[in-house]
Protein backbone atom coordinates (compact mmCIF):
# COMPACT_ATOMS: atom_id res chain seq x y z
CA UNK A 1 0.00 0.00 0.00
CA UNK A 2 2.67 2.58 0.56
CA UNK A 3 4.19 2.22 -2.88
CA UNK A 4 0.87 2.13 -4.36
CA UNK A 5 0.01 5.07 -2.37
CA UNK A 6 3.67 6.76 -0.79
CA UNK A 7 0.90 10.08 -0.28
CA UNK A 8 -1.53 8.47 1.53
CA UNK A 9 -4.09 9.29 -0.67
CA UNK A 10 -6.52 6.33 -1.93
CA UNK A 11 -8.09 5.74 -5.20
CA UNK A 12 -11.71 4.86 -3.38
CA UNK A 13 -13.25 3.91 -6.90
CA UNK A 14 -10.22 2.18 -7.59
CA UNK A 15 -10.16 -0.27 -4.57
CA UNK A 16 -13.76 -0.31 -4.33
CA UNK A 17 -13.15 -2.15 -7.98
CA UNK A 18 -10.63 -4.43 -6.93
CA UNK A 19 -12.42 -5.45 -4.31
CA UNK A 20 -15.75 -6.62 -5.58
CA UNK A 21 -13.42 -8.99 -8.73
CA UNK A 22 -12.80 -11.06 -5.49
CA UNK A 23 -14.62 -13.64 -3.25
CA UNK A 24 -10.92 -14.44 -1.08
CA UNK A 25 -8.65 -11.76 0.27
CA UNK A 26 -6.63 -11.53 2.70
CA UNK A 27 -4.86 -8.86 4.03
CA UNK A 28 -0.79 -9.03 4.92
CA UNK A 29 1.01 -7.08 6.87
CA UNK A 30 3.36 -6.70 9.38
CA UNK A 31 2.23 -6.28 13.22
CA UNK A 32 2.50 -2.74 14.01
CA UNK A 33 2.60 -1.21 18.02
CA UNK A 34 -0.26 -4.11 18.18
CA UNK A 35 -2.33 -3.25 15.44
CA UNK A 36 -1.40 -2.87 11.56
CA UNK A 37 0.29 -0.26 9.68
CA UNK A 38 -1.32 3.10 9.46
CA UNK A 39 -2.27 3.21 6.30
CA UNK A 40 -4.10 0.10 6.08
CA UNK A 41 -6.65 1.95 9.26
CA UNK A 42 -6.55 4.70 6.78
CA UNK A 43 -7.45 2.42 3.86
CA UNK A 44 -10.39 0.90 5.45
CA UNK A 45 -11.91 4.58 6.48
CA UNK A 46 -11.74 5.57 3.08
CA UNK A 47 -12.67 2.37 1.01
CA UNK A 48 -15.15 0.58 3.56
CA UNK A 49 -18.05 3.68 2.56
CA UNK A 50 -21.19 3.69 3.80
CA UNK A 51 -23.27 2.69 1.13
CA UNK A 52 -20.68 0.08 -0.56
CA UNK A 53 -19.26 -1.35 1.98
CA UNK A 54 -22.42 -1.53 4.69
CA UNK A 55 -25.31 0.89 5.75
CA UNK A 56 -28.16 0.64 2.73
CA UNK A 57 -29.53 -1.66 0.24
CA UNK A 58 -26.92 -0.83 -2.20
CA UNK A 59 -24.16 -2.05 0.40
CA UNK A 60 -22.73 -4.89 1.81
CA UNK A 61 -20.42 -5.49 -1.44
CA UNK A 62 -17.95 -7.55 1.12
CA UNK A 63 -20.79 -9.65 2.42
CA UNK A 64 -19.71 -13.12 1.81
CA UNK A 65 -16.09 -12.51 0.73
CA UNK A 66 -14.16 -15.01 2.78
CA UNK A 67 -11.36 -12.19 4.58
CA UNK A 68 -8.20 -12.84 6.37
CA UNK A 69 -5.30 -11.14 8.02
CA UNK A 70 -1.64 -12.72 7.66
CA UNK A 71 0.15 -11.16 10.13
CA UNK A 72 4.11 -11.06 10.56
CA UNK A 73 5.21 -10.77 14.18
CA UNK A 74 8.66 -10.18 15.56
CA UNK A 75 8.76 -11.64 18.37
CA UNK A 76 7.66 -15.11 19.23
CA UNK A 77 4.45 -16.82 19.70
CA UNK A 78 4.99 -17.75 23.86
CA UNK A 79 5.30 -14.03 23.99
CA UNK A 80 1.18 -13.61 23.04
CA UNK A 81 -0.57 -14.56 26.09
CA UNK A 82 -1.80 -13.61 29.54
CA UNK A 83 1.07 -15.07 31.54
CA UNK A 84 4.18 -13.24 29.02
CA UNK A 85 4.90 -9.39 28.20
CA UNK A 86 2.06 -8.92 25.63
CA UNK A 87 -0.81 -10.43 27.86
CA UNK A 88 -2.98 -11.28 24.95
CA UNK A 89 -3.11 -13.35 21.92
CA UNK A 90 -2.63 -12.37 18.56
CA UNK A 91 -6.39 -13.43 17.89
CA UNK A 92 -7.62 -10.74 20.95
CA UNK A 93 -5.16 -7.91 19.34
CA UNK A 94 -6.92 -8.30 16.64
CA UNK A 95 -10.49 -8.39 17.53
CA UNK A 96 -11.22 -5.03 16.30
CA UNK A 97 -10.50 -6.35 12.71
CA UNK A 98 -12.64 -9.58 12.92
CA UNK A 99 -15.56 -7.12 14.12
CA UNK A 100 -14.97 -4.55 11.31
CA UNK A 101 -15.51 -7.51 8.62
CA UNK A 102 -18.56 -8.51 10.36
CA UNK A 103 -20.19 -5.34 10.44
CA UNK A 104 -19.69 -5.57 6.81
CA UNK A 105 -20.73 -9.14 6.78
CA UNK A 106 -17.96 -10.79 4.86
CA UNK A 107 -16.98 -14.10 5.90
CA UNK A 108 -13.74 -13.38 8.46
CA UNK A 109 -11.25 -16.51 8.87
CA UNK A 110 -8.87 -17.67 11.18
CA UNK A 111 -5.75 -15.15 10.64
CA UNK A 112 -2.42 -16.63 9.89
CA UNK A 113 0.41 -15.69 12.30
CA UNK A 114 4.31 -15.87 10.68
CA UNK A 115 5.90 -15.16 14.42
CA UNK A 116 9.66 -14.78 15.56
CA UNK A 117 10.55 -12.77 12.29
CA UNK A 118 13.06 -10.61 14.60
CA UNK A 119 14.18 -13.37 15.94
CA UNK A 120 14.72 -15.70 12.53
CA UNK A 121 15.12 -13.02 9.47
CA UNK A 122 17.45 -15.70 7.45
CA UNK A 123 16.07 -16.64 4.23
CA UNK A 124 16.04 -20.07 4.74
CA UNK A 125 13.97 -20.09 7.61
CA UNK A 126 11.28 -17.69 5.68
CA UNK A 127 11.91 -20.07 2.49
CA UNK A 128 10.39 -23.14 5.35
CA UNK A 129 7.47 -20.95 6.00
CA UNK A 130 5.98 -20.76 2.83
CA UNK A 131 4.72 -24.29 2.29
CA UNK A 132 2.27 -23.56 5.93
CA UNK A 133 1.03 -20.00 4.61
CA UNK A 134 0.79 -21.76 0.81
CA UNK A 135 -1.32 -24.48 3.15
CA UNK A 136 -3.45 -21.61 4.82
CA UNK A 137 -4.03 -19.90 1.46
CA UNK A 138 -5.26 -23.28 -0.54
CA UNK A 139 -7.43 -24.11 2.65
CA UNK A 140 -9.37 -20.33 2.00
Amino acid sequence: MYREYPTGVIDVAAEQQLIEQYDKIVFQFPFHWFSSPPLFKTWLDKVFTYGWAYGSKSGFKMAGKKIALAISVGVAEEMYNAEEKYKYTLEELTRQFELTFDYVKADYRPLFAYYGLELNAEESWIAQSVPFYMEYLDAL
